[in-house]
């Protein structure tokens, strides 16, 4: 099933023709990388600038001598060298690039404010389109979280001549559906004996292997919505009996046991039987509290909802309860696992399972403890498969 175009690509198309508008990278913090960039190549540019400069200044005045043209010669490379970095920085931090399938033919638009560059491909059938990622290494180790290890490229095989570059340094969702897309339209054109093959490529062997799937138990509530970017978990309250995890009951019984012994106390009263009836009282108040404490903490607990989205690269959960809302998030990058696994706690000897994030760095957090199990390991192959993230921290 083709991926849908996230919102973040806007699509203009007339007939067979279409141009796809991407956004500016988004990076994450691989920013500060391109912002370094740019800095080193103003620092790198500025000195031997500003001394080219005062020597031109000096040769067109007429006072410059033989070799201070010869030094103008020499500084220019330098500045040419600082502008490198200068300009890869800023057409990282803030190029955009646009594909167009126009007449039959792809071009590709690469720009940074009014710095274009075209780029114009042969007219001949277009075979294959490869979206491909991984392989980026730090300290030789493969990078398998984060957003350098979500970026990726997509390249098209022509019938002839090398396959060309397309986009790169976009998310790999984003170019699957992109090339999707395109082959789409490719093969709609009446010259195109069939739509060109969508090929994804990981470059990475040692990658983490595909998210295991797990199947939906038959009796959840829990709805799915697809998202473009991710998708959106709807859990609704699970009711007395399972929400409260017999707190219900207990509270039920206390309370009954409490009214037991505020009738006999009552009665006691009323025979002027000798004692402080203020001490009673008060711990009978104590008592009704406790009751009515675990009562409304079991409501709450069988009537609470939450939402659990993944948009963008980023988790967020909602729970909303009678006492109001509570709300996380995490960036993908910051998640170093997600898995149902056991909560602590135990009813029966048995584990009681809960849904777990575990952060990169800081304590896991758990929700929906007391679910059943099956239905908690499928929310959370949902959330990896989406966030793809492991179910293990190593």
């Amino acid at each position: 099933m083709p991926i849908p175009l996230p919102h973040a690509i806007r699509v203009q198309a007339i007939r067979d023709d279409a141009s796809y508008s991407l956004p500016a990278r988004p990076l994450g913090n691989l920013r500060w990388i391109a912002l370094f960039l740019a800095a080193f190549g103003v620092v790198f540019a500025l000195i031997p600038a500003i001394t080219l400069f005062r020597t031109l200044k000096g040769i067109m005045a007429g006072k410059s001598a033989v070799a201070e043209v010869g030094f103008a010669v020499f500084l220019a490379p330098f500045v040419v060298a600082g502008l490198v970095p200068l300009g890869l920085g800023l057409f990282v931090l803030f190029g955009r690039c646009r594909v167009d399938w126009r007449q039959r033919r792809l071009s590709i638009l690469d720009y940074v404010g009014p710095i274009r560059w075209r780029r114009r491909f042969q007219k001949g059938r277009i075979l294959k389109f490869t979206v491909s990622s991984g392989g980026a290494k730090i300290n030789n180790q493969p990078v398998t979280t984060g957003p350098l290890a979500e970026l990726g490229a997509l390249s098209a095989e022509f019938e002839e001549g090398k396959p060309r570059l397309v986009a790169i340094g976009y998310p790999r969702d984003w170019l699957e559906a992109l090339a999707d897309d395109l082959s789409a339209r490719v093969g709609a054109t009446a010259s195109t004996l069939a739509a060109p093959e969508v090929a994804v490529v990981n470059l990475d062997q040692s990658r983490l292997p595909p998210v295991e799937v797990v199947p939906k138990p038959a009796d959840s509530q829990v709805r799915v919505e697809p998202r473009p970017d991710g998708v959106l978990l709807v859990v609704p309250p699970a009711g007395l009996r399972k929400g409260s995890k017999g707190l219900f009951g207990f509270g039920i019984v206390w309370c009954l046991i409490v009214a037991a012994i505020t009738l006999a106390i009552g009665s006691a009263n009323a025979k002027n039987v000798r004692g402080n009836p203020v001490v009673g009282w008060t711990l009978m108040g104590v008592f009704w509290l406790v009751g009515l404490g675990l009562l409304t903490g079991a409501i709450n607990m069988a009537r609470r909802r939450a939402m659990l989205l993944v948009e963008n690269g980023q988790l967020q959960v909602a729970q909303i309860g009678i006492f109001g809302a509570k709300k996380w998030d995490w960036n993908r990058e910051n998640i170093g696992a997600i898995r149902a696994n056991a909560s602590g706690m135990e009813i029966n000897n048995v584990p009681v399972i809960e849904l777990q994030i575990q952060p990169v760095n800081g304590k896991k957090v758990g929700f929906f403890a007391g679910r059943d199990p099956q239905e908690l390991a499928w929310m959370a192959s949902e959330l990896r498969r989406a966030l793809k993230v492991p179910a293990a921290t190593k």
